[in-house]
């Protein structure tokens, strides 16, 4: 079955369009009625958080991905987005976590065992908390229709799975971020690698440099003094 938006072919489990956040004709009936996305008490102070789950469902955050969405009326929404996490927030912050140095050690080098070639990476340092700075990786993702599709918190950070959406110069790839945090803020950390292909004429490239640029944009800006 292909999107009737863009016309991408849908994997045998997909629920929404990859490409473009639009719904699989025909799930909305088929499918019951998933228990809603969690949301956190507003009084938590989410910036000083280090779990993910209770970040990405503060009221604060939504309204920051709502924003960020509502200017690309052609890209997927909040609540596509929302969609899309929905099985990551509901396992995120269920349970003690290990060090990050340990879910790197695991989860990175998953790429290079599957024989995927990694195309580009980038790392960038904010002067911002771990809550800040993944909010303002979210509102990228988000505003770019780059789905969440997990998240492995750490005691430190957490490492981000998501794609880079196939393009006239290259295929899919699967995008990799990292954010640990650090005494005087927060590194990030990002890697795309993309199966079978040599070349994809600096597309890795452009995306790590825009969500870099993403998050400048989105983060809150530290004060002076």
């Amino acid at each position: 079955m292909f999107c009737t938006q863009c016309g991408r072919k849908f994997g045998e489990t997909d629920r929404f369009c990859a490409q473009c956040g639009a719904p699989k004709a025909g799930t909305e009936a088929a499918s019951p009625q998933p228990p809603p996305v969690p949301e956190t008490d507003p009084s938590l102070d989410w910036r000083a958080s280090m779990v993910p789950r209770e970040i990405m469902g503060h009221p604060d955050v939504r309204v920051r991905i709502e924003a960020v969405t509502g200017e690309n009326p052609r890209g997927m929404s909040a609540e596509q987005f929302y969609e899309f996490a929905r099985p990551v927030m509901a396992i995120t912050g269920a349970g003690p976590v290990p060090p990050l140095k340990l879910i790197k050690d695991i989860s990175l080098p998953i790429s290079a065992k599957l024989g995927m070639k990694t195309s580009r990476d980038t790392s960038q340092g904010f002067r911002n908390t771990f809550g800040e700075t993944l909010a303002a990786v979210l509102c990228s993702l988000a505003s770019r229709s780059q789905p969440l599709e997990d998240i492995t918190e750490a005691t430190n950070g957490c490492v981000i799975r998501s794609k880079m959406l196939s393009s006239i110069w290259s295929w899919e790839g699967d995008l990799i971020i990292t954010l640990e945090a650090k005494e005087e803020g927060t590194l990030m950390s990002a890697a795309i690698t993309v199966p079978g292909q040599l070349s994809d004429m600096g597309q890795s490239k452009r995306v790590l440099k825009a969500l870099v640029e993403d998050v400048m944009k989105y983060r809150d800006t530290p004060a002076v003094g």
